[in-house]
């Protein structure tokens, strides 16, 4: 009786070892992520709207009215910043988290560090983006990690795995 007891015990314990076990994303996914990223940095940057619209999550887009809808929005919001003097300079991808695979699909944190000219001044700050790859890291879609809370990351993205954390983006205004 003991003998199975402790053999069930080992089952159980390497099973469950086997479902909490971390995902070693490759070489090749890391680096496409990291371009992919800094492709979507540039895009802001230069306000290449379209290649934006490229980069983000199709959810997103489908809220915001199709990606020619996104593209106007962002243009008329880029132009309200440039009329207060407020200005984009520079967008570069800072630390990467790991990523994390959830239901076949694939997750991670991407750092921005922006730098703001605001009256003459410039401000660096960060935030975050979440990325997502339904194709093993083939392609990254990503999204703005500020409005994403725990009550609705789960509307926007079905399969976000529960133990993956975007950390909060503090305002410089």
């Amino acid at each position: 009786m003991k003998i199975t007891i402790i053999t069930f015990l080992i089952f159980l314990s390497t099973f469950y070892q086997a479902q909490i076990k971390p995902y070693k994303a490759t070489a090749a996914q890391m680096a496409t992520l990291k371009k992919q990223a800094e492709d979507s940095a540039v895009a802001v940057t230069q306000q290449n709207y379209k290649q934006m619209a490229y980069y983000t999550y199709p959810k997103i887009i489908e809220a915001m009215g199709g990606a020619d809808k996104m593209q106007e929005i962002f243009t008329r919001s880029m132009a309200q910043m440039q009329s207060m003097g407020v200005a984009i300079k520079s967008v570069t991808v800072g630390n990467i988290d790991a990523i994390t695979k959830s239901q076949g699909d694939l997750y991670s944190v991407v750092q921005d560090i922006i730098q703001i000219a605001n009256g003459g001044s410039i401000i660096t700050t960060s935030s975050y983006l979440l990325a997502y790859s339904h194709n093993n890291g083939l392609r990254w879609y990503f999204a703005d990690g500020t409005p994403l809370k725990k009550q609705n990351v789960k509307k926007l993205f079905p399969t976000y795995p529960d133990n993956l954390v975007i950390p909060e983006t503090k305002n410089p205004f």
